[in-house]
């Protein structure tokens, strides 16, 4: 429990940090006193839902609101919860044809399960779509009627091998639950076919999500059968007939099930932060600008430091109070400048949870979404190397993203690594999902990346700077230019690596996420003791097959994962220098 005193100490210190008069200037003393603060052990490394997190979100609250932005929301704050932890409770039971089955073994419950019981009949409705489009008609819910009843699905989809799906949007367990609750259906059961995932492996609680309100169960393919024993059927049987046929199939079932599920959850607060300078003649369109505030705390196995055994104060200098930094500093400039379009600014909150606070801006937008002409994110800036290397992702998201970048890159003499694609790891992913061009800055994923090392006095401010100033440029381009960004899909609007189930296996390498190579994966860092450093793999190394097939970028890499089970051992082709060399991996 943190004392009051503590937290009163931090937030007179927090006050005391703001300027008095308003430097309209970027600088570099300015970017360090941001980064100083926001990265120092005071705030504990900005866990979401804790008090030092909701004194950043002060801190930058209070810094919008003395450079003249208005502030949206509740006087500058958007709060949403999310789920802290999450575990099944103890009444979870599942009754099939008399028979008790068994929590763990037989059946587990999806995190984003209700808890509630039913009792009733089933309709099988095979792999749970409902898609009616110029491209596909794949109705499974259109003879059938699963009102008040269990709807028992197949997991994947009839294309789930294949690295591109018309069916993968759709595809998650999920989306498919939700579905199945628009139709109708009181309850879910979702199965894995052997053609999806042959261990038949029953899914945990790793993943935190807010329930849809009816139960939804997986069960074991033995259970299902018990299911499709009055029909005469098998779930292999049927799973065939739909790959075969490749056409829906849909039936009801005379078998009563009867079932509870028991979710426990956690819930906590935390927000983002939004200020907005108004625009002139085009201020009814807007700009956005992005950096999330939020890290890991002390990080531990309950985060995603690379560090997990190491309780230590993760201070996220780099990872991302050098991005929250930049916006500020960019904000305040503008501020005075009269834009003729609105520009918001956003410090995304739970960023490190899965992009929540962006989630969360763009399905409880304070602005018209569809006025929205451009995102620009700004994620780990700090790290600028020696060879001027900076990273921009999502240059493909529109007809003119790559051309304005170059002109104005003309006087700040980046070597700019450049990556068309829209979706990526970062807060920039559901406003391209949104079709909105959007532009991702970084300057890459380092040794000190998710670990307590991660401090305020490697972060190269010189480079900060010079960086920051380039990002200005491009938000005044693009609120005052003549005409809007001209949007394109460029690549999926979501992980094209994912349908519905987590990799079960890990190399133990820091993978190049940035996109901006297609020959082959680089890899960053080889975690000791793990398979990838104990075969031999080491940092720079560029991973170019997995078994004998090709590996040129990182959704290569994670396809091939995908399929992999732990204990197994895999052949890796990599080049070092201009060496190829294959090395066996036991995962």
């Amino acid at each position: 429990m943190l004392r009051i005193s503590m937290l009163l100490s931090i937030c007179l210190a927090t006050s005391c940090s703001q300027p008095q008069v308003v430097n309209r200037e970027i600088t570099q003393k300015e970017l360090f006193a941001h980064v100083d603060l926001l990265a120092s052990d005071s705030l504990q490394g900005r866990l979401p839902g804790t008090p030092f997190d909701r004194v950043a979100a002060k801190y930058i609250k209070d810094q919008m609101d003395i450079s003249g932005l208005k502030l949206l929301g509740k006087n500058g704050y958007q709060f949403f919860d999310f789920i802290a932890r999450q575990e099944h409770g103890s009444n979870n039971y599942l009754t099939i044809a008399g028979e008790k089955l068994v929590y763990g073994k037989d059946f587990t419950v999806f995190p984003f399960s209700g808890s509630d019981s039913l009792s009733a009949s089933v309709v099988f409705v095979g792999y749970g779509f409902s898609m009616v489009n110029e491209t596909i008609t794949w109705d499974e819910y259109g003879t059938v009627n699963v009102s008040g009843r269990w709807a028992l699905v197949l997991r994947g989809d009839p294309d789930s091998k294949k690295p591109e799906s018309q069916f993968s949007l759709n595809a998650s367990d999920r989306n498919k639950a939700m579905l199945a609750k628009d139709q109708g259906a009181s309850g879910v059961l979702l199965v894995s076919g052997n053609e999806y995932d042959p261990s038949d492996e029953l899914i945990g609680m790793g993943e935190k999500s807010f329930d849809i309100g009816i139960p939804v169960i997986h069960i074991t393919r033995r259970v299902a059968d018990l299911i499709f024993r009055v029909s005469g059927m098998n779930v292999s049987t049927i799973e065939k007939k739909i790959l075969t046929a490749r056409q829906p199939s849909s039936f009801a079932i005379k078998c009563n099930v009867s079932g509870r599920t028991d979710v426990i959850q956690q819930k906590k607060a935390t927000q983002n932060v939004v200020g907005m300078i108004e625009g002139t003649d085009l201020k009814d369109e807007y700009v956005v600008v992005g950096a999330h505030f939020d890290h890991l705390g002390m990080g531990g196995k309950s985060t995603s430091s690379r560090v997990p055994d190491t309780l230590a104060i993760h201070n996220g200098a780099d990872d991302n109070a050098s991005g929250v930094s930049a916006l500020l500093e960019i904000a305040q400039k503008i501020a005075v400048e009269k834009p003729r379009r609105s520009i918001v600014f956003v410090a995304f909150g739970a960023e490190e949870l899965g992009l929540l606070g962006s989630r969360f801006f763009i399905e409880n937008p304070l602005i018209p979404i569809e006025s929205i002409v451009a995102m620009v994110n700004i994620d780990m800036i700090g790290r600028l190397s020696a060879e001027n290397n900076l990273q921009v992702g999502g240059v493909k998201t529109s007809l003119e993203s790559e051309t304005i970048l170059d002109k104005l890159n003309e006087n700040a003499a980046f070597s700019l690594s450049k990556s068309g694609e829209g979706y990526g790891p970062s807060d920039h992913a559901p406003f391209y999902g949104k079709d909105i061009p959007v532009f991702f800055f970084t300057t890459g994923p380092h040794h000190d990346y998710h670990t307590p090392f991660d401090k305020v006095n490697l972060v190269n401010f010189e480079g900060m700077h010079r960086i920051a100033l380039y990002i200005d440029t491009l938000v005044s381009h693009l609120a005052n230019a003549p005409q809007k960004l001209s949007f394109q899909e460029a690549g999926p609007k979501s992980s094209p690596t994912r349908h519905g189930r987590d990799l079960r296996v890990r190399l133990g390498i820091m993978p190049d996420v940035s996109g901006a190579n297609n020959n082959g994966l680089k890899v960053l860092a080889a975690t000791e003791n793990n398979p990838a450093h104990i075969a031999g793999i080491r940092k720079d190394d560029v991973i170019v097959a997995i078994n004998g097939l090709p590996v040129n970028n990182i959704h290569d890499y994670m396809y091939r994962l995908k399929g992999l089970k732990p204990g197994t051992t895999i052949s890796v082709e990599f080049i070092r220098g201009d060496e190829r060399k294959l090395v066996l991996v036991q995962l």
